[in-house]
Parts: structure tokens; C-alpha cells; sequence
């Protein structure tokens, strides 16, 4: 393990320029599935929806031809679902045949972050973390005004189609490693950054009262470099009304094209 590690530091250094790190602690395999629970049953009940493209998610969809690999900025919030519903905002896959799905969800049991594995035939939660006290300590900072995590996912070996996700360390200001995942994805259609909710009763309108959701600085690699995702690399469909997605007071924004985007309930 540890060899694999420092190996992927190494190549993290070399491809992005940016000190790398450690390793995120988590919980892995059968463990990370029991914590999530319902949740992950809920995201996984989701696919086919969001493989279609339909209104219970709405943001950014990459084009997978013109790019790969995945950098953003998203919000984390202390709150805790209720009422059966469970929102995954931001929740992004990369562009480029990226096996990890890295998903900030809300839950009953408070916010957590995980990596969805969907290839090589797994497809469930790799890697989890609770987006408690000390993950917010190390993790995250604060951007316009918001507590952020930075998220870096790209794919660290093209023989296997290895794809690495990487967290901003703002303690050590390096990149430490997520999860990493290797070999065919088994979902096709587009890759995105995008707002996502699972609602059985509308509540979870309630518990973002007065909450802003964020995706900013969404970048994709594009021969070799750093881009921001823009018209020639990615899509965003106007904002849907808030009754779309049955909380009617909130309001969906397109910060700026096509690299910002905002979920508000008023």
C-alpha cells in the first residue's frame, strides 16, 4: 500500500506541480456501505435517471470526447437530512471514462463524502468519510463566503484506466489521496457537476432553508493542461424552476458559464 501511495504522489507531483500529500482517513469496502445505508440505496436507485438526464438533476455535463479528469470547488454544509430525502450536491464524475464518483450527500446521518466506484463491474461506495469537525479542520476553507472542500480526480495510469481522486489538505497545502479505482466503466452517457436530490417528501427543502449549494472553479484537463469548463468542453441547461424538484423556494443559479453554478433555498 504504501508503495502504491507514493507512487501516485509522484505522479500527482509531476502532472499537476502542486505538493502531494498523504492519505485521507476513511472507512473502506462493506464498512463504508453500512455507514452510508440508505443512501447509497437511494443513489443507486438514481442511476438510470441521471444516465437520462432527467430533472432531478440539474448542472454541468461534460463532453467526454473533448476532455478528462476533474477539478472543482464545492460547498459542505452541518446539516442532516429528514423525512426520508437525501440531496447529493455536488456530485461530480469526470469526463474522460473516470471510474470515481465523488458525491457529497446529506443524510440522516449527517453530511458525508464518498467516492462511488462504477467500474470494473463494483459499482457501490469505495471510500467514506463523515464530513465531521476534523474532516472540516483539514479539509476545508472558506470561498465566497462558504465553508469549500477542493477536489482533484484524474486518471493516473491509461493501461489500466486508473483514476485517482484527490482533497485539498489545507494544513499541509498538499493533495491528499481519496480513492483510487481501475479498469472499465459500466455506466455510459455523460459525465457531470451537478445538484442531485432523492425526495420522498419535500423536506429536505426545509432543512436547506436559507442554505446556498455551490460548484466554482470547475476545471477540466485538456491536453495536458488546466481548463475551465466552458461551452467547447461542457454543457449547462438553463436553471429549472425549484418546483422541479419540489421545493419551490429554491432557486438555481448559472454563476458564470459554464464553471459556477448555485442551488439557493430562500
Amino acid at each position: 500500500m504504501g508503495t502504491m501511495v507514493a507512487a501516485l504522489m509522484l505522479v500527482l507531483s509531476m502532472t499537476t506541480g502542486v505538493p502531494a500529500g498523504g492519505v485521507v482517513p476513511g472507512l473502506t469496502g462493506p464498512a463504508a456501505l453500512a455507514d452510508a445505508g440508505a443512501a447509497a440505496d437511494h443513489f443507486r436507485a438514481l442511476t438510470p435517471h441521471r444516465v437520462a438526464e432527467l430533472h432531478d438533476a440539474w448542472g454541468i455535463f461534460f463532453n467526454d470526447t473533448a476532455s478528462s479528469g476533474l477539478r472543482a470547488t464545492h460547498t459542505v454544509l452541518d446539516i442532516t437530512a429528514s423525512g426520508g430525502d437525501y440531496v447529493y450536491a455536488p456530485t461530480a464524475l469526470p469526463p474522460g471514462n473516470a471510474c470515481i464518483e465523488l458525491t457529497t450527500a446529506y443524510t440522516p446521518d449527517g453530511p458525508k463524502l464518498w467516492a462511488w466506484d462504477w467500474c470494473g463491474g463494483r459499482d457501490t461506495i469505495g471510500k467514506l468519510v463523515d464530513m465531521d469537525a476534523a474532516f472540516t479542520a483539514t479539509y476545508t476553507t472558506v470561498v465566497n463566503g462558504r465553508r469549500v472542500y477542493s477536489m482533484d480526480e484524474h486518471r493516473t495510469s491509461t493501461t489500466a484506466n486508473t483514476w485517482t481522486v484527490y482533497l485539498m489538505n489545507y494544513r499541509t497545502h498538499a493533495w491528499d489521496v481519496f480513492y483510487t479505482s481501475s479498469g472499465q466503466k459500466d455506466i455510459p452517457g455523460s459525465s457531470w457537476d451537478f445538484f442531485e436530490v432523492y425526495t420522498a417528501s419535500g423536506s429536505y427543502c426545509n432543512d436547506l432553508r436559507g442554505r446556498t449549494i455551490e460548484a466554482s472553479s470547475v476545471k477540466v484537463s485538456r491536453n495536458g493542461a488546466w481548463v475551465s469548463a466552458a461551452p467547447s468542453n461542457s454543457t449547462i441547461d438553463p436553471p429549472p424552476s425549484g418546483a422541479a424538484f419540489d421545493c419551490p423556494s429554491m432557486t438555481f443559479t448559472v454563476t458564470h458559464a459554464n464553471d459556477d453554478w448555485t442551488a439557493v433555498t430562500r
